[in-house]
């Protein structure tokens, strides 16, 4: 999507370097970059065109999750991560760790700050919202980003009480010694479909409601780990 083709340069440029996390809200969304008062401080952007949802492409690994949906005709999971389909139309669902692009009311008004989902899924912001990403390593750290107040919408008035982004590279562009290596499970493979199975009927003798075989697209979790050097 245009939107990772944005951050990318973004990120090659140093633009993210120094920005802080400036609207947090508990349970539900950080978000960063540069608020609208502080826009002087930076080089005016193009705003980008929305991409809410795509076309379903027929050759991509999808695995379905769960159809009807509550909210879309299906869920499932496209290269490892939860998408939603209708009408053959494809669009990341809100589960925690997604990040999209935020904009003002207008669909075509984003520009370069990014929200990341934490807490909850606020699918409500499905094809509301161009997501395109996913947080799969360092969750430890979005849980530490210092939260707003409730009565102040999340916005953090003084920049100094923001958690800041020291710097934000492409994993590619550092030296090899200073990337890291991680495996994501295959969402097509048998392991991961035998652990969906386990978790639509719960057999553990701990269980007294065994479930109805109905399951939250954001609910089974793609296990990721890092690679060491040998």
């Amino acid at each position: 999507p245009d939107h990772v083709k944005r951050v990318k340069e973004l990120a090659k440029a140093g633009f993210y370097d120094g920005v802080t996390f400036y609207r947090v809200i508990e349970g539900f969304v950080a978000q960063f970059g540069v608020p609208e008062h502080e826009w002087g401080t930076r080089a005016k952007l193009t705003p980008m065109k929305a991409e809410f949802s795509w076309p379903v492409r027929s050759g991509d690994p999808y695995l379905l999750v769960q159809r009807p949906d509550l909210l879309a005709e299906e869920t499932g999971f496209n290269q490892g991560f939860a998408v939603a389909r209708e009408q053959n139309q494809e669009w990341l669902v809100h589960c925690p760790g997604v990040v999209n692009m935020a904009r003002a009311n207008e669909p075509d008004t984003g520009v370069a700050d990014i929200a990341i989902m934490m807490g909850q899924a606020p699918r409500h912001l499905d094809k509301n919202m161009s997501a395109f990403g996913k947080v799969i390593w360092g969750q430890y750290a979005v849980n530490r980003i210092r939260r707003g107040e409730a009565t102040e919408g999340g916005v953090i008035g003084s920049a100094a009480a923001r958690t800041v982004i020291k710097q934000a590279r492409l994993g590619t562009d550092l030296a090899p010694d200073r990337q890291l290596q991680l495996e994501w499970l295959s969402t097509t493979s048998s392991e991961f479909s035998q652990s969906l199975a386990e978790r639509r009927s719960r057999t553990h003798v701990f269980y007294q409601h065994k479930g109805n075989g109905n399951m939250d697209v954001c609910y089974p979790q793609v296990p990721v780990r890092e690679v060491k050097p040998v």
